[in-house]
This record gives structure tokens, sequence and C-alpha cells, in this order.
């Protein structure tokens, strides 16, 4: 029953959410505003261009931020059996955030690719940092430790970002990334990472039955014939196309990840052939609406979308972990 419900009411909710992050903000819009942003475009309307060139490319990325962090939280838990693995927690976020922070000093206004692709790189060193180490025996799989690897790995990338910021005088252009934020978002951004989102999502729902299969442990896998070492690889390198595009796009959001998937497992179950596009579709709708309250909250000042993320994200981990779930 859960389930047949959850999928209508969170699209219409989404849908909501959509035309109102294009309708609301900062400076008042009409629908008539959006309309024509959407249709007959006016290039002389000053509201139609807000929404056509500002809002809807902001909204494109949300959703695609939110589909991407929570898909990638959802397979971090499912390969690891760690009911708080999360890009964010892990140290994904803050390899990518180095990576930038690289770029930022290298190059005064990075293009969108290269922004990707610093990106890019610095996901992939976290993500292979944490597999090598929690592959060894002596480390094991544990999900104690590979959450205080993580945070270590996190703590460490994090202070050599601020120490290059402060050594090439970056902090104005670097603190966007540190609390994340949607509204630098530009359709040339979203053109560079929209292949690499898709291809995470459509990996992730491919590689979704053998990650249900791995969240039942490694014998289960086994047992059934297939490759844990294999699957959690094929999960990594989609959690890296997932984690590393949305940094580069809003920087390092921390908790999405964390949050959807237990949110989603409460009304769809544990079979993550369907927890993967649960997660995509509340993790699009749970991003988009916190960006509409980092509008609306103090205008015609804007909160970091990140702040709000975080204030829902810590009482939130602190409950579950009051009830026992974590």
């Amino acid at each position: 029953m859960r389930q047949r419900v959850f999928f209508p009411i969170v699209i219409i909710c989404l849908a909501a959410a959509v035309l109102a992050s294009l309708r609301y903000g900062a400076v008042e819009t009409t629908w008539k505003d959006v309309a024509g942003a959407l249709g007959s475009f006016d290039p002389a309307n000053q509201g139609e261009q807000l929404v056509r060139f500002l809002r809807l490319p902001r909204m494109l990325g949300s959703l695609a931020v939110g589909a991407s962090l929570a898909s990638a939280g959802a397979l971090m838990q499912g390969i690891t059996n760690n009911p708080i693995a999360d890009s964010g927690i892990l140290g994904i976020n803050a390899g990518a955030a180095l990576g930038l922070a690289i770029v930022f000093a290298v190059f005064a206004n990075p293009a969108p690719m290269t922004a990707l692709v610093a990106s890019f790189i610095g996901a992939s060193v976290a993500i292979l940092l944490i597999y090598i180490i929690s592959s060894r025996v002596s480390f094991g799989m544990n999900p104690i430790r590979i959450v205080l690897l993580g945070a270590a790995l996190g703590s460490f990338f994090s202070a050599l970002s601020q120490s290059i910021g402060l050594l090439f005088q970056l902090s104005q252009d670097m603190t966007f990334w540190y609390v994340g934020g949607t509204g630098n978002i530009s359709w040339q951004q979203l053109q560079a990472a929209a292949p690499f989102i898709i291809t995470g999502l459509i990996g992730a729902f491919i590689v979704a039955p053998q990650v249900t299969l791995l969240s039942m442990g490694d014998e289960t896998a086994i047992s059934l014939g297939k490759n844990p070492a294999v699957i959690r690889r094929w999960s990594m390198l989609f959690v890296l196309f997932l984690a590393g595009t949305a940094v580069s796009l809003v920087g390092t959001v921390s908790f999405v990840g964390l949050i959807v998937p237990h949110v989603v497992r409460f009304f769809v179950g544990h079979d993550y052939r369907v927890v993967l596009p649960a997660s995509a579709l509340f993790g699009a709708l749970f991003f988009v609406t916190a960006d509409i309250a980092a509008r609306l909250i103090a205008p015609p000042l804007e909160t970091p979308v990140g702040v709000i993320v975080t204030i829902i994200g810590i009482p939130f981990l602190l409950v579950q972990i009051r009830r026992g779930k974590i």
C-alpha cells in the first residue's frame, strides 16, 4: 500500500515544486512570465528572461543534483551495508571540492568542463582510497570503520582545500563550494554535466538487482553466483559519476544521500530495483524544495541550500541513532 501511493504523491509534489521554483524568488514574477519563458519567449520581457536564463537552469540543476546525491547515497549504503553511508559523510564530496580548489588556483575562471573533470578526479581519489583501505583484510568492510575512514579523509581534503584557498587568496571564490549553492548554475554547466548524470543514473538502475543481493551480505551474493568485488567496482564508478558531477554544480552538500534513502525505504521496502528510482525522485523533490526555501527565507538575501540541508540532516541523523535505526 505504501509503495503504491508513494510514487503518485511524490510525482505530484515534484511537479508542484518545479512550478514553484520557476515562479518564486527574491524578484517577483508572474505565472504569465513563467508561461512565456517556457513558450513564446519575449526577449524584451525581464520577467521571462529571469525565468528562462536563471531560474530554469537552476531548477533543472536542483533536480539533477538531488537525484544524483540521493542515488549515490542509496548505492553506497547498499554496497557497504552501512546505514549512514553518504558521499558527503564518506569524504567523497570533500575530495571533489579539493579538485575544484586546485583548478581555481590554476585558472581564474575555469570552464565548466574543466571544473567537472577536476571534480571527478578529486572524487576518484577519495573513492579509491576508501575502496583500497576498506578492501584490506586487516581493515574489513566494517561500517563503523568505513565512516571513520571517510570522516578522516573528508577532514584532510577540506583542510587541503582551505589551505589552497588561503595560499592563493581564493577564500571568496571557494566559499560557494564550501556551503553549497545553486545560484551559479548555468545552461553551459548543465550541458557539460548532463551526460555524466544520465549515465550514472542509468548505470545505478542497471546494477540495482545486484546491489540488493550485496545488501544481504557477500555470502548471499556469492551463493547466487555474483562477484561482490565486481558489483562494488561498478557501483563505485556510478557513485563517482553522480557525486562528482553534483559537487561540480553546487558544491559540497552533505546529508541528501543519507536522509532520502532512509525515508524511501520506509515506503517502498529494501529492494534496490525500487529504492534507487524512488530515491532519485524523492531526492529531486527534496533538493528543489530546499532550494525554494533558500530563496524565500530572507529575501533579497539567499540562504545557502547546503546550510538548509545540513540543518535538516543533523537532527534526522540524531533521531535515527536514537531510535536504533543506525
